[in-house]
C-alpha cells in the first residue's frame, strides 16, 4: 500500500522592523512608527502598544505586512516603550513575535 504524507512548511512570524522616522523627536513635532512583520501562514495584523495604550496601525501586504501609525503635535507623554506584536496560528497553536523600541521626546 502506498502511503503519502503531507508536510506543511510553517514559519513563525518575525517582527523584522520596528522603526521611527526621526533620530530626534521634539515636543510639538510629529513622527511615524513603522512595524514590519512576516510569516507563514499569514501573520495577524500586528498591534502596537505603549503600556496599556494601543494604537491603530494602517497596513499593507500579505505574508509580509508593513504597518504604520503617525503621531502629531506630540508632548512628553509620548515618551516610552512601544511594542509591536503579532502571531500566526496553525492547528490551534499560536506562535507570537514582538519587537520593542524606546521613544524619548526632547524639548530642544
Amino acid at each position: 500500500k502506498d502511503v503519502k504524507s503531507t508536510q506543511l512548511l510553517y514559519v513563525k512570524p518575525s517582527t523584522t522592523v520596528l522603526s521611527v522616522n526621526k533620530d530626534i523627536i521634539q515636543k510639538g513635532s510629529s513622527f511615524t512608527l513603522t512595524c514590519v512583520v512576516e510569516g507563514y501562514p499569514q501573520p495577524e495584523t500586528p498591534t502596537l502598544r505603549r503600556g496599556s495604550t494601543s494604537f491603530t496601525l494602517s497596513c499593507s501586504g500579505v505574508n509580509i505586512k508593513t504597518c504604520t501609525v503617525g503621531f502629531s503635535n506630540i508632548d512628553y507623554s509620548y515618551s516610552g516603550q512601544y511594542t509591536c506584536s503579532t502571531k500566526n496560528t496553525i492547528n490551534s497553536q499560536e506562535k507570537p513575535s514582538s519587537a520593542t523600541l524606546q521613544i524619548t521626546v526632547c524639548k530642544f
